[in-house]
């Protein structure tokens, strides 16, 4: 056998390896892992948005604490899946917000009459510090069911 045939049946062989893919796939589950990691931001302090369901009644809850912040507002909103292309909406009735001159903030409402679907609480934080600087935060509950 030639270098030259020997050469050619090298390159067929890599090419050929080379058109094979890779198939991979993930399970996931509904358990959630809380290693102690939270993100990192500049003025505020363990931002938490928490929602609890009971019967046909929500219970929202949102709160911050801040390092230098003079000024804190939520907006808090109550949202439902839609079950198309991952829409979630505003449920009417069910938007409130807060604002406060201090360096904690806490809100919290009910909202009852609700359907059967899937809901979560979108909490909107707004701090400002005393030079203007601003840190704008939007955190989501878990998922609940009616």
């Amino acid at each position: 056998m030639t270098i030259k045939r020997i050469t050619v049946i090298a390159l067929l062989l890599v090419s050929m390896c080379m058109c094979f893919s890779v198939s991979a796939s993930a399970v996931t589950t509904n358990t959630f892992v809380d290693s102690g990691i939270a993100p990192a931001y500049e003025i505020a302090f363990n931002p938490s948005s928490n929602l609890s369901i009971s019967g046909q009644t929500a219970y929202c809850t949102s709160k911050t604490n801040s390092i230098d912040a003079v000024s804190i507002s939520i907006q808090q909103t109550l949202q439902k899946y839609s079950g198309l292309l991952w829409v979630w909406n505003d449920v009417d009735g069910a938007n409130w917000s807060k604002t406060v001159n201090n360096s904690s903030i806490s809100l919290s409402n009910t909202k009852s009459g609700l359907t059967s679907g899937k809901y979560r609480l979108k909490s909107v934080f707004t701090l400002t510090k005393s030079n203007g600087e601003t840190e704008t935060i939007t955190v989501y509950s878990e998922e609940k069911t009616v």
